[in-house]
Formats: structure tokens, C-alpha cells, sequence
């Protein structure tokens, strides 16, 4: 059986996964996943904002002067809906709207330093869940765990 997999492997395919792997990894998904949204709560908490306001806030950092409808489209959901977490995000200070001088009808949103702030406290949680994760695996294994993660986020269909 290996030896198969590593054939088709070498010739460049790849076999489907079996659904025990798939399970497999569905199980150990959402424990991954319960453990970010216990750091993300932990932060959230510290800061009263709910997990659209933190992703939000997550986006508008790594893409400065972006539009709402680039943050609802991200973050997929309704620019209503995004446009209430602006607005709560704007009055605790944590993001401002600006209109672009080359279009005053355009509207950027940026991060506050208050907004800032937040974004490192809920890295600095996530951070410490993604160490808590590869503590216990040894180097080599931490290695192939990342290179792995790495290609799956990247992964396009």
C-alpha cells in the first residue's frame, strides 16, 4: 500500500485521502479551533469585542486604507452587517473611515493605536496557543508541521 502512495507520489499524483484521514483530521481541526477561540475569547474579553469585531480589526491591520466592501467580502458577510462592526469598532476608537482624496466617495478604514493595541494582544494569544501546540513535537517534527500548515493554508483549489 505504501509502496503504492509513494509511486503515484513520485510519478506526481497524489491519491485521494481516505475517510478515516479525513475524520482524522476533522477531529483534530476543531480541537485547533477551540483553542484559538479561546485565546481569541480571552482577548476579546480584555477589549468587550465580539469575534467579527476582532477579525475585522485582524483584516483592516494587514490591509491598511481597505474599503468595507473589501472587509465584508474577506470576512463574508453582509456590508450591513460589517458596516455595524465599523461603526462599534470607530466609536471605541479603534479604527477610523477616511475618505480618499482621489475619491471622496470612497471611504478607507484604518487602524487606531487603541486598535493596534488590541491586534497585539490577540496575536500575542494566538501566539501562545501555536506554542503550546508545537511544544510537543520535537524539532524535526515542528519543522514538517509548519512546512505542512504552511502548504495547506496556501492550498488553492
Amino acid at each position: 500500500m505504501a509502496y503504492v502512495w509513494r509511486a503515484e507520489l513520485l510519478k506526481g499524483g497524489m491519491s485521494d485521502p481516505t475517510p478515516e484521514q479525513i475524520g482524522q483530521l476533522s477531529l483534530a481541526f476543531e480541537r485547533f479551533t477551540r483553542r484559538f477561540k479561546v485565546a481569541e475569547a480571552s482577548a476579546a474579553m480584555e477589549n468587550a469585542l465580539n469575534a467579527l469585531d476582532v477579525q475585522a480589526l485582524l483584516f483592516v491591520n494587514e490591509h491598511p486604507d481597505c474599503s468595507l466592501g473589501d472587509v465584508a467580502r474577506n470576512l463574508q458577510v453582509a456590508l450591513t452587517t460589517m458596516s455595524s462592526s465599523a461603526d462599534r469598532l470607530v466609536r471605541r476608537e479603534m479604527m477610523e473611515r477616511q475618505r480618499h482624496e482621489a475619491n471622496r466617495r470612497t471611504v478607507a478604514l484604518t487602524i487606531t493605536p487603541k486598535g493596534k493595541e488590541a491586534v497585539a494582544g490577540y496575536m500575542a494569544g494566538y501566539r501562545d496557543a501555536c506554542r503550546a501546540m508545537l511544544e510537543s513535537l520535537d524539532p524535526a517534527e515542528r519543522a514538517e508541521f509548519v512546512r505542512l500548515t504552511e502548504r495547506i493554508a496556501n492550498y488553492d483549489r
